[in-house]
Formats: structure tokens, sequence, C-alpha cells
């Protein structure tokens, strides 16, 4: 891979705050979350510069949930990135959280009693009622890392995404282990610069 991947997860939403699982839900960036996305695109425009790339080379890849389209919207303009609606790939969306989407863990625990100490057993494989495991997302988030590792054979990528599937795409590109994957964080005023075999994170 000749140039560089930057993935970045969304700015902080009311929902976020909340603590309230997302998943395929939406809800839009708190001042905070607004104020990530255009830090997160200022620091690219530096990386960008740093690297002799300009913004107008860069491919964007963004999944299509409202968070992140906002979280893009504002970043690219900051970074001079361009894009259209061909940049939205739904394999890069958030993991589905099913029945539990919308709903804080209090909640979760009222009306599923025990079914989150099932998940903390086995993270990796479970699988929420309706929704996704990290193993369900691998199967789709596997083919869209492939093709933006393909894309960045010439020219650089930017990435924007979620936490959830952010971790499973830095870890599928390291080719970490499962218990090393669930451990990644998920920072909202950080990026990821993946290039030669290695994620560096990029504070903004």
């Amino acid at each position: 891979m000749r140039h560089p991947i930057f993935l970045f997860r969304h700015g902080e939403t009311v929902w976020n705050a909340e603590k309230r699982a997302q998943g395929y839900l939406d809800s839009p960036l708190t001042a905070a979350g607004r104020a990530q996305a255009r830090a997160m695109g200022e620091t690219l425009a530096r990386q960008l510069q740093l690297g002799g790339y300009p913004p107008s080379g860069v491919i964007v890849r963004a999944s299509p949930l409202g968070r992140v389209r906002e979280t893009l919207a504002i970043a690219a303009a900051a970074a001079g990135l361009a894009h259209d609606e061909q940049a939205f790939d739904h394999r890069l969306r958030e993991m589905s959280w099913g029945d539990w989407d919308g709903l804080i863990l209090p909640e979760i625990e009222a009306r599923w009693p025990g079914a989150m100490a099932l998940r903390r057993q086995d993270h990796w494989s479970y699988q929420p009622p309706g929704g996704e495991s990290y193993a369900m997302v691998v199967e789709r988030a596997r083919p869209a890392l492939d093709e933006i590792v393909a894309l960045a054979q010439e020219q650089p990528v930017a990435v924007f995404a979620h936490g959830g599937v952010g971790r499973v795409l830095r870890g599928l590109f390291l080719g970490a282990p499962q218990v090393e994957i669930l451990k990644m964080d998920q920072p909202q005023n950080a990026f990821y610069r993946l290039h030669g075999g290695a994620a560096a994170r990029v504070d903004t």
C-alpha cells in the first residue's frame, strides 16, 4: 500500500453524551461533536501538507449514517476534501444493536435481564436481539477494507465511520487478534493513520 489511509470516527452525538446505543439509529452532533469534526479536518489538512498530498487528491469513503455525514461535511470543509454520494458505503455503517438501539444500559438490563452479562462472556460472537455481533461486522467490513486498501495503492484515502466498525477496520488492517480488537480505543478527538502495516494515532 503506497499511500496512507486516515480513519475517523464521527464527533460526539447527543446519544453519545446520554450513553445511548445508536447502531443504525441516529442523533445529531453536539456542539462538542461539531468542534471535534472541525478539529479533525484541520488536523488532516496539516497531515496532508506534511505528506505533500493535495486535498483534492484524497479519496473519501464513509458510512451513510447521519452522524457521519454531518461529521464529514464539517471535516471536509476544514480540510478541503471533495466527495459525492459515491463516497458512502453501507458496509461502513455502525454495528447494529438491533432491539437495543436507542436504549441506555439500565433499560437494556430491565427488558433483557442477564443479556449484558452473556455479552460480556462472549463479546466477539454475542448477537443482541435483531442486531449484529463483532463477528458479523467483520464479514461486511473486510471486503470494504480490501477495496479501501486497493484505492490507497493509487491515492490517500480518508475513511469516516464509527467506533465499533472502526475497531474492526483497524484490527483487520493490523491482523490483530479478537481480544486486542475489543480493547482498541474509539476516540472522537483523534484519528488513525494506517500505513506500512501500522496504525498511528493522530490527536487533534
